[in-house]
């Protein structure tokens, strides 16, 4: 939300920002949990609510918000100040469904049991408080793309779907997510010409990725005007894309990579695109 203009005489041109200085951060906005749903054993959907969330916008698709949890010990987090050094329990989110009206967000997590982010939301109950930062970009739909591949683990299910919504009905769409069980396959939709296909990779966690990898083999794919998403652990993530630019002749430029989580670390950083691969 801009603030409305004012004739020049009263609003002098700012002096610019030193190069180099923090951005200003957006204050945090107090929320509670309203609803839980149950997705699939091993995914939740939270509910979020509060006045706060008055002028909460998201206008690109898997764009991201920061919650932050309850220290041990606390039945609700500090509000952060705005001089004060980062929460130590905050992780990334993707926003979902926004209501603006009703000042409401969805938000899915991942129960993996790695981290004090799925401990949280195992218990998860209506009242309890979270504070959420953001919202931060996401993804803009290239204009030229004629279709899309969009490939991950459960955890990039959340920005699948807000992809997924956003596609026009013209293009074709194949989705291939990797999962732990068969018991996480879930509907998804979108306008799109929509070709979804799920792949086990069992409990093991060491083996990320390599489900992943053996369907986009199996399966095959156009390079020509294809525009990938690729979002999963985050050296998995690098090997598949390496792949793709090596071995299908995709362009590093179709390729948006995210390193959503990392094996063997419980606060991987939210700004992981795999450029270095």
């Amino acid at each position: 939300m801009t603030e409305p203009s004012r004739p020049a005489a009263a609003s002098p041109t700012p002096a610019p920002a030193a190069e180099g200085a923090p951005r200003k951060r957006r204050p945090p906005r107090r929320v509670e949990v309203s609803r839980v749903q149950v997705l699939s054993p091993a995914m939740r959907r939270v509910t979020l609510t509060g006045a706060e969330l008055q002028g909460f916008e998201v206008n690109d698709p898997a764009s991201y918000m920061k919650l932050i949890f309850p220290e041990p010990g606390q039945s609700e987090p500090s509000r952060p100040l705005p001089e004060s050094p980062r929460a130590t329990t905050m992780r990334t989110y993707t926003p979902l469904a926004v209501r603006a009206d009703m000042h409401e967000v969805d938000v899915d997590f991942v129960l993996h049991g790695e981290g004090p982010a799925s401990t949280w939301a195992a218990q998860a109950q209506v009242g309890q408080v979270l504070y959420l930062m953001g919202p931060g970009p996401g993804y803009k739909l290239p204009a030229q793309a004629s279709r899309y591949l969009l490939m991950g683990d459960d955890s990039a299910l959340p920005a699948f779907e807000t992809i997924l919504a956003r596609l026009p009905p013209t293009v074709p769409a194949r989705v291939l997510v990797e999962v732990t069980d068969a018991a996480e396959e879930r509907p998804l939709h979108s306008p799109a010409q929509l070709d979804v296909r799920w792949v086990v990779r069992g409990p093991d966690n060491t083996q990320a990725g390599r489900a992943l990898e053996a369907a986009m083999r199996q399966v095959g794919f156009s390079a020509e005007q294809a525009s990938i998403y690729l979002a999963c652990e985050a050296s998995a993530m690098r090997r598949i894309r390496n792949l793709l630019t090596d071995h299908h002749g995709v362009g590093r430029s179709q390729i948006v990579g995210r390193g959503y989580w990392k094996l063997g670390k419980v606060n991987h950083p939210d700004h992981d695109y795999g450029d270095d691969a």
